[in-house]
């Protein structure tokens, strides 16, 4: 997973050095109306004292300069013990993510607020003793804050900072969690 990070690391910091369109050309432009980008993401658990790295893909709409409607998947690859059942496993987890965000955005950067529901799914796992453990779905809020950069029309930069909340049903709690994500999207 540090490989990913480094990658995308590396690409932001190579399509910052592009050269610019031209101003000119620039100007009056709207915004493009879709992104489709992928990005690494961090999510600490809190409660259960864990960090998992993970990679994952976006899709937004943009409704206007200010408002975009987006969806995310994230998948989490690394086997853990499973926290919605509390049992002791290889579970891997997927989470995924729909809503909005609604800022303020110029040529070159925008910075939004999100608001995003969604679940987190912990698979499916061996336990330590060669028995199955179930996969349990438990629903999820992602809200915060999103930086943006764009070196050029097609490119966009992407950082997240948000606390993903998660309620454990069966455990009866929920659990407060941040995510981080760096990434890079194509705008059309």
């Amino acid at each position: 997973m540090r490989k990913m990070f480094f990658f995308v690391l590396a690409a932001s910091a190579l399509l910052l050095m592009l050269p610019a369109q031209n101003a000119q050309a620039q100007s009056g432009s709207e915004t493009p109306k879709v992104e489709i980008g992928a990005h690494y993401t961090l999510l600490r658990f809190r409660d259960f004292d864990t960090t998992d790295n993970g990679v994952g893909t976006r899709v937004t709409y943009n409704v206007a300069d200010s408002f975009g409607l987006e969806g995310e998947v994230n998948f989490f690859t690394q086997r853990r013990d499973n926290f919605a059942t509390l049992t002791s496993s290889d579970a891997r987890r997927t989470q995924a993510l729909f809503g909005a965000k609604y800022g303020m955005r110029s040529e070159k950067a925008g910075i939004f607020g999100k608001l995003r529901p969604g679940f987190i799914r912990f698979g499916e796992g061996t336990s330590v003793i060669g028995t199955t453990s179930p996969s349990e779905t438990a629903f999820a809020l992602d809200f915060g804050g999103v930086f943006e950069l764009y070196p050029s029309r097609p490119v966009a930069l992407r950082f997240d900072v948000g606390d993903t909340i998660i309620r454990f049903g069966g455990l009866g709690f929920t659990s407060h969690n941040l995510q981080i994500s760096a990434g890079v999207a194509f705008r059309f």
